[in-house]
């Protein structure tokens, strides 16, 4: 009788023991504070000179006090845009810039036999993320690790036209 009360007991605090060790291991969400913060985010269409060229170019101003950290990409409107970083004292500038030349060779025609010859029309990159049209997320790296910064209202400027 003293038996099963011990095993019975025994049971009872290993099982406890089990969950309590769980619920310590379970994952812990973990925020990290940005090493920058952003003072400006914009961005605007333009149009080039050459008939069929256009484009768009968003801007990120900011001030940061991390010598170990590089912008990589951002992702805007759903494209993926290289940054072109210009980091100096406690402050850096990131230009993205897209652009696109619109083919004037291709034949539309009823018949699509016609049409044979044609190359497709690049459709845009679906990105990995889902984003509002004024939200971009920039991706900047620290010792080798990538992070995430969600930049929200990236102001829209009026359109350039390039001469």
């Amino acid at each position: 009788m003293y038996m099963k009360l011990l095993q019975r007991s025994g049971i009872f605090f290993l099982t406890l023991m089990v969950f309590s060790i769980i619920s310590q291991c379970k994952t812990q969400e973990r925020v990290v504070k940005d090493p920058f913060s952003i003072t400006e985010n914009t961005y605007f269409y333009w149009v080039g000179g050459k008939k069929g060229t256009s484009g768009t170019t968003i801007k990120i101003v900011g001030t940061t006090e991390s010598t170990n950290l590089q912008f990589t990409k951002i992702y805007f409107q759903n494209y993926e845009y290289n940054v072109i970083p210009q980091i100096g004292n406690m402050g850096f500038i990131l230009i993205g810039n897209r652009s696109s030349l619109i083919k004037e060779n291709i034949t539309v025609h009823s018949d699509p036999k016609q049409e044979y010859g044609n190359q497709p029309i690049n459709a845009n990159k679906n990105i990995p993320f889902d984003l509002e049209q004024n939200e971009a997320l920039l991706v900047y790296t620290i010792n080798g690790k990538d992070f995430y910064h969600k930049v929200k209202d990236v102001k829209q400027l009026e359109t350039v036209t390039y001469p």
